[in-house]
């Protein structure tokens, strides 16, 4: 099986914030279709298996870490790791292969064709490269001494033609670092269980070697 990950934006944790406290509090979601594993407990282990301090108190932890496992399965046409970063954190998942051109459908099926014509109908149905996705929403909140202070920006739109922008002061104890991440598994007659389990201990070490 082939894994690969990618990441919609770089996070960099502050080396001495996490040397000043190295407990982390976790909580996680699960609003994919997979609920067969618990997320959770795999990404608490990868944590603590790097030397760290999962904490159930989040008034001591020097970093919340949250998390949202928004898809595990197939991949489909329109539904593809580069949609899926596309969106961003926060985003939707569905999004165009962006491959697009004339590999398209049509061109698949005439490739098809002419694979098949050569190497017959029924072994081509026996032997096919399947792909499965993983996708997690990834928020950290990293305390800070002093605090940070900033502006927020929101776009609100009414109808087609109207818009509106509020902006309000932030006064938070914490920086906060989003991003998302995809890990895509390949392999000839995959198995969907296997598959999804060892997407989901990718993730969790992607999670992990964050900090």
């Amino acid at each position: 099986m082939t894994l690969s990950a990618q990441m919609s934006e770089t996070i960099f944790i502050d080396p001495e914030s996490l040397a000043k406290n190295n407990s982390i509090f976790v909580r996680v979601t699960n609003t994919s279709d997979f609920q067969e594993i618990d997320f959770a407990e795999l990404l608490k282990s990868k944590i603590s298996s790097r030397g760290y301090v999962v904490t159930n108190d989040v008034s001591k932890a020097g970093h919340i870490l949250q998390a949202n496992l928004l898809y595990m399965g197939a991949q489909k046409q329109d539904l593809t790791a580069e949609g899926m970063l596309v969106g961003g954190f926060g985003g939707g998942l569905a999004g165009s292969n962006v491959r697009g051109g004339w590999r398209g459908p049509v061109a698949g099926g005439v490739a098809g064709t002419l694979v098949g014509s050569v190497i017959g109908g029924v072994v081509g149905s026996m032997i096919h490269v399947d792909t499965y996705l993983g996708a997690v929403d990834i928020q950290i909140k990293e305390r800070v001494e002093g605090g940070v202070k900033g502006m927020m920006k929101t776009n609100t739109t009414y109808g087609s033609a109207t818009s509106f922008t509020s902006e309000r002061q932030v006064d938070s104890g914490h920086q906060e670092y989003r991003t998302r991440i995809v890990v895509t598994a390949k392999q000839t007659n995959i198995d969907r269980a296997k598959a999804c389990a060892a997407i989901a201990d990718r993730l969790a070490v992607q999670v992990g070697g964050m900090f």
